[in-house]
């Protein structure tokens, strides 16, 4: 008897110590977290901003820029230029409908009136130290996909390895400073970073959409792949109905959980998001006369002038409205410095005189475009003026890299009397070619080793041509042969993903207004050499590198101001791109149902709180 009873509680002790080893591997990485670092040091809580202190607070109801009465009823028809063949947005494979990156809740969520403060979602909470060297995120308890199952730190575990190791590239670079990622129970989950005080990599990784595990772990549901198949989501709207490259139908789900948390109050009001694709701009503006969709961003001056002022439009219920853009960003014409007749400066900046922005302005836009002065038009980031001490400081050591230029002065753009004649510009030119080692021929300019200088001028957009046509006719009285070539979108995404172009407009040097990764994803060194990156021009320069990672750690304001104009003057006192213009509001056209609060969001669109009012 006494035998027996030393076995059953020898038994007994071995469970409890088994299970006491196991509650403490299961909870190592929080008990690290907290003897690490002191318990007063460490913030929980329902939001994080980036240099300033939260706006909203933690018993705030919804933002202000919505109207939380707001129906949900309507439908949202909206069009855009091109195709589509895909769903998957995490695949660099296939062309994906721009709704399908909003199917998925992400941890936390951007405010549109902060410049960049995130709020919980899926995370209820966040947990981190002073240091920011690790973070916790506490998951809501009603947090779920669309077939009802919760969302757990499972799930966010399988993306965070799934993201990194089969989807598109820009995704291990992204996230190649975590360390280690642990599940503290259902409701928690750990990651720890390489660097302490990398406040970009807790933002980006906050706004990680979470993916289901049990949907993507099946063998018939590939990742990696472009897809049709609507998948299972968690946000507010799913696929409703489609036909491939044609039109793309969104429903409001109805029993969305996160429906009624405060960063979701007033969103999200449109019962049906419509999207019809059009071969070009041109097509898509008559089909909105027409009245085949009913809300417009137009980016065409010549449109906004004039073609909303025919006696047919007159009769219609459409309001015309510039809305407040206090994003920032331009357009430009990019070189592709991976080709060899780029990598002089002196034939950039050449090219760059043959470009008489006050002319194209003038007679092609009605005068109505705001002419590009930097990378961060419209925002506190712009180099307006001579570079200050504390912006000298940081780009000292790189004195022998860059143009002098960046030392004393600032970039502005050429002005013009906007008649065509650019004589003196033309001299300029001249001279900097014969310096660069170009001879002028009957046959154009020609290098010393036999070689011609000309390139193509890729384009998505027969619109682009009218300005485009111009500055390649500009070109050649320098002797400089382009060829201005209009391809379908489809192609021209294909050819830019492994970056077979000359030179491409391109419309996408859209930054936030606290911008600290995408700096990488732009003009950083490693961004040069990935598939399908946002590094267009093939930049690669170790000041800016230097320049990115200080941006990607500041803790000020004014601090991110001091780096992002060096690298301002950087890119354009070196010619890397040809700036054009931008947009200082968004060029609304929508008809009279369509609603939207006083007070609109400076950092978006706002479509989202927008509503449909019979």
């Amino acid at each position: 008897m006494k035998v027996l009873s030393k076995l059953i509680m020898r038994n007994i002790t071995a469970l409890l110590l088994s299970s006491v080893v196991n509650y403490c591997i299961l909870n190592d990485a929080y008990a690290s977290s907290k003897t690490h670092n002191n318990i007063s040091n460490i913030t929980t809580s329902y939001a994080i901003s980036f240099h300033d202190t939260p706006k909203y607070l933690a018993d705030f109801k919804h933002f202000e820029y919505v109207n939380p009465k707001a129906p949900k009823q309507g439908i949202l028809k909206k069009a855009t230029i091109g195709t589509f063949d895909s769903f998957n947005t995490f695949s660099s494979r296939g062309v994906v409908d721009k709704g399908c990156y909003f199917l998925y809740d992400p941890l936390m969520v951007k405010s549109g009136d902060e410049p960049y403060t995130i709020y919980g979602l899926i995370a209820q909470k966040i947990e981190y130290p002073e240091d920011l060297s690790w973070v916790i995120y506490h998951i809501h308890p009603e947090a779920k996909f669309h077939d009802n199952t919760p969302i757990t730190a499972e799930d966010i575990s399988y993306t965070f390895e799934l993201l990194i190791s089969k989807c598109a590239p820009h995704y291990k670079h992204l996230y190649r400073d975590i360390k280690e990622v642990k599940i503290i129970d259902k409701s928690k989950i750990y990651f720890s970073f390489k660097n302490p005080n990398d406040r970009a990599l807790i933002f980006r990784l906050s706004q990680l959409r979470i993916l289901p595990k049990h949907y993507w772990s099946k063998p018939e549901n590939d990742i990696s792949k472009a897809t049709l198949k609507p998948y299972l989501s968690s946000g507010p709207y799913k696929i409703k109905n489609f036909t491939s490259g044609k039109y793309i139908a969104y429903e409001l789900v109805e029993n969305y959980w996160a429906k009624d948390l405060p960063v979701n109050k007033g969103r999200h009001n449109f019962k049906i998001l419509h999207t019809e694709y059009y071969r070009n701009d041109g097509a898509a503006l008559e089909a909105f006369k027409k009245g085949n969709y009913n809300i417009r961003i137009e980016h065409n001056y010549k449109y906004w002038k004039d073609d909303y002022k025919t006696a047919e439009n007159t009769k219609s219920s459409w309001i015309k409205e510039p809305v407040l853009n206090g994003a920032t960003g331009v357009r430009a014409f990019a070189f592709n410095l991976r080709k060899p007749i780029f990598h002089d400066k002196k034939v950039r900046q050449a090219i760059s005189l043959a470009l008489d922005i006050n002319w194209i302005n003038k007679h092609l836009f009605y005068g109505e475009y705001a002419m590009a002065y930097s990378l961060f038009n419209n925002s506190d980031l712009a180099a307006t003026d001579k570079p200050s001490s504390e912006e000298l400081k940081l780009i000292e050591n790189y004195e022998s890299q860059l143009p002098s230029e960046v030392f004393k002065k600032t970039w502005k753009p050429a002005i013009t009397d906007g008649t065509g004649n650019w004589r003196i510009r033309k001299l300029r030119a001249y001279r900097l070619l014969q310096e660069a080692g170009w001879k002028t021929t009957a046959d154009g300019l020609i290098e010393k080793n036999g070689n011609k200088l000309q390139f193509e001028i890729l384009l998505s957009q027969p619109e682009f041509e009218r300005f485009v046509i111009p500055f390649a006719n500009n070109l050649k009285e320098l002797g400089i042969k382009v060829k201005v070539t209009t391809i379908d979108l489809s192609r021209y995404i294909n050819r830019t993903k492994i970056f077979d172009f000359d030179m491409i407009v391109f419309d996408f040097f859209f930054l936030s207004v606290c911008p600290t990764v995408e700096l990488e994803s732009f003009w950083g060194s490693k961004s040069a050499k990935e598939y399908s990156s946002r590094n267009v021009a093939g930049v690669s320069l170790p000041a800016l590198d230097s320049l990115i990672e200080q941006a990607k750690n500041t803790k000020k304001r004014a601090e991110l101001v001091a780096i992002t104009r060096n690298i301002d003057r950087i890119i354009l006192w070196s010619y890397f791109i040809i700036p054009l213009w931008f947009q200082p509001y968004w060029s609304m056209v929508y008809v009279k149902n369509i609603k939207h609060s006083k007070m609109l969001p400076k950092y978006e669109n706002g479509f989202s709180s927008w509503w449909w009012e019979n």
